[in-house]
């Protein structure tokens, strides 16, 4: 009786999870980055297309909005843009802006770092010669030890 309750109480908490609007969906502004503005998603775009539009990371986006699987994007979602750039932006199929993009960066960023698979927090703070706990304070980080590969930072 008691794995038959555990199980039916998974299946719907992964039911919720997957259908937009729920109140298990995460904040958009709880994440990592600024937010430069709201795209609602239309028909055909993905988070690359959305991503070019507005220059910005599509595992930024993804992170941003709370999006676990990024290959399923539901019509009339509004997804926050975080300013997270992505330079050089890559070719292909581009999304229809639905708001002007700032030209100007992020004050206090002087640079982005894409962290991946072996880098520590301090290790990147010695890298750029900043303070482990600016950098922290910086991005948002609370637990020096749990940063992962693809997180982008911005360094002060």
């Amino acid at each position: 009786m008691r794995k038959r309750v555990w199980t039916i109480l998974i299946m719907v908490l992964l039911l919720c999870s997957l259908l937009p609007g729920t109140a298990l969906a995460a904040n958009a502004t709880s994440c990592c980055w600024p937010v430069q503005g709201y795209h609602v998603v239309r028909y055909g775009e993905t988070l690359y297309s959305i991503g070019r539009a507005y220059a910005t990371q599509p595992y930024a986006i993804a992170a941003q909005n709370g999006i676990a699987y990024p290959y399923v994007l539901w019509v009339g979602r509004t997804l926050a843009i975080p300013v997270a750039p992505w330079v050089p932006t890559p070719p292909g199929p581009t999304a229809v802006r639905q708001f002007p993009v700032s030209p100007t960066p992020v004050p206090g960023c002087r640079a982005y770092h894409t962290v991946y698979y072996g880098q520590t927090l301090s290790g990147i703070a010695a890298w750029y010669g900043v303070n482990v706990w600016t950098l922290a304070a910086a991005n948002h980080i609370y637990n020096l030890n749990l940063i992962y590969p693809g997180q982008v930072l911005c360094i002060p």
